[in-house]
């Protein structure tokens, strides 16, 4: 969710800085405003897939490495807390 959010608010700042500076002195609020809410709406939705992954891998690279993983018995490791206790 974290990912998510911080690429949704860096494609939104992106795109709210280009138009300020293509629409300045006449700013075009509503359509500001109904592309913003457009782009809250399906960013998220569209980069959700990427952002499970790369949190997926983060997680792997994180606690799977440690030396202590592979040593526990394959019932502690496949209880959904990710080898973590």
């Amino acid at each position: 969710m974290t990912l998510n959010y911080l690429f949704t608010a860096v494609v939104w700042l992106v795109v709210l800085v280009v138009w300020l500076a293509m629409d300045l002195p006449d700013l075009h609020v509503p359509a500001l405003t109904v592309t913003s809410i457009a782009i809250a709406a399906l960013v998220p939705l569209l980069f959700w897939p990427f952002s499970k992954t790369i949190w997926a891998s983060v997680d792997f690279l994180i606690y799977r490495t440690s030396p202590d993983y592979g040593s526990r018995e394959a019932a502690d490791r496949s209880s959904g807390n990710g080898g973590r206790h």
